[in-house]
């Protein structure tokens, strides 16, 4: 832990997500291969494990260039941007084993509860209902806007940045780590799957989500996610962390503030509309939000051994 603790805070969080990954990962294909069952999708955790190693070993190469590089360099800034956002890329490769491996952590799914809640609240289901207004138009519009998520993410970190508020770039990334992170402990403890493959597997869909190129686009990449992203639904953390951002934005950049919620606002519509997610998925992801604001700068104290 004393070696750990020489790490940014958002670098051991890495680190130990890293190492639980590992764990599951490896446990999960030792289980399959005693079974004779052969995995593309399982198999591949250990290809974005050994992706994650490679780039914590960059990790490490560019803060022992920090340590000697002359201030001021336009290398030496290049380098700073590097170390301070391979983490968040570290972060997203963790959370795609997730969906490889929560079910051999837990196998209790929730997915019928949430339909449930969907039903007690609103009298039916919003993403049934969605079809209602499903168009080839409106499809790509959505598609548009939920493939930005990982544009919305680090924006307001990106924009700090290059402000050269690197104090409060820094904050705002560590917030959005602890947010992924927080959400990933809740799919293990909660999963579930996302209403366009329970549903689909209920037979209750009877419109297709038909779009141009970017839907059709989208379509291939969560086609290339394991088991098709099949229990990353509760929270929703495209809701969690796009209304962390929102919050961040207002606190150190409000003029970025409504440029962003123009992106946020249909973002979250399109989770419902793309079947990713039911409403209280994004109700669950928003609360979120003041646990992280809550818990990052004390975290973040102690890390670096600083008095509250």
């Amino acid at each position: 832990m004393r070696h750990l603790r020489r790490l940014r805070p958002e670098e051991g969080l890495l680190v130990l997500g890293f190492v639980v990954s590992a764990l599951v990962t490896v446990y999960a294909n030792v289980d399959l291969a005693t079974r004779g069952v052969s995995s593309r999708r399982i198999e591949g955790g250990l290809a974005r494990l050994g992706a994650v190693i490679v780039l914590a070993v960059v990790v490490v190469g560019i803060h022992r260039y920090l340590h000697r590089a002359a201030t001021g360099t336009r290398t030496r800034q290049l380098a700073e941007f590097f170390r301070m956002a391979l983490p968040f890329v570290m972060c997203i490769a963790v959370y795609t084993n997730l969906h490889d491996t929560v079910r051999f952590v837990n196998p209790h799914d929730i997915h019928q509860h949430l339909a449930a809640a969907e039903e007690w609240l609103f009298g039916g289901q919003p993403v049934v209902w969605a079809e209602a207004y499903i168009t080839p138009a409106r499809t790509e519009f959505f598609s548009f806007f939920y493939a930005n998520f990982y544009l919305v993410a680090p924006s307001v970190v990106i924009l700090l940045w290059f402000r050269r508020q690197y104090d409060a770039a820094r904050q705002v990334l560590l917030g959005t780590i602890i947010c992924f992170y927080s959400g990933y402990v809740l799919y293990v403890l909660f999963p579930a799957a996302p209403p366009r493959l329970y549903f689909e597997s209920l037979g209750l869909f009877s419109v297709s989500l038909r779009g141009g190129a970017i839907a059709d686009f989208q379509s291939a990449l969560i086609e290339m996610m394991p088991n098709h992203a099949a229990r990353a639904a509760f929270p929703s953390l495209h809701a969690g962390v796009s209304c962390l951002s929102l919050t961040y934005a207002w606190q150190y950049c409000r003029g970025f503030f409504p440029v962003l919620l123009a992106f946020v606002v249909p973002l979250l519509v399109a989770t419902v509309y793309l079947r990713h997610h039911w409403i209280v998925d994004l109700l669950a992801g928003a609360a979120l939000v003041p646990w992280v604001r809550w818990i990052t700068p004390r975290f973040d104290r102690w890390w670096r051994g600083v008095p509250a």
